[in-house]
């Protein structure tokens, strides 16, 4: 059986991964937002897990950011951020892979901002 920081550190390390796909992407004009988003919300999505792992709270396979943050915050989880800061993440999950939309009013400078925040603040929970 894993202990939760080996689940957490686990979860860290796919973040990272899904960084890397995130910044590549991010390098190709031609790539539609909704594909580097998916990556940016994926990342997101497994930092949240990962200090939710840390503190040994349980989830239930979700790809809701907002649904993860409320968890944290209602165990009490302090978070350096504004709780609905990762919500504009969310339509990248799933609808923005299978639907077309009109316009996508975030930038790919905002979508690497909250990437580094979330990235920055599990690593700093769970290295801590």
């Amino acid at each position: 059986m894993t202990l939760p920081i080996e689940r957490a550190r686990r979860l860290l390390a796919l973040a990272g991964r899904d960084i890397v796909s995130f910044r590549a992407l991010t390098s190709h004009p031609e790539v539609d937002i909704s594909a580097t988003g998916f990556f940016a919300q994926q990342a997101v999505e497994k930092c949240l897990k990962a200090v939710a792992e840390y503190h040994g709270i349980v989830f239930r396979r979700t790809y809701d950011v907002d649904e993860l943050v409320d968890l944290l915050l209602q165990h009490r989880i302090a978070m350096p951020f504004p709780s609905d800061q990762f919500s504009v993440l969310n339509p990248f999950a799933v609808i923005l892979r299978y639907e077309e939309t009109p316009y996508i009013s975030m930038s790919l400078a905002e979508m690497s901002r909250l990437v580094d925040l979330a990235y920055q603040w599990a690593h700093g929970v769970i290295a801590a």
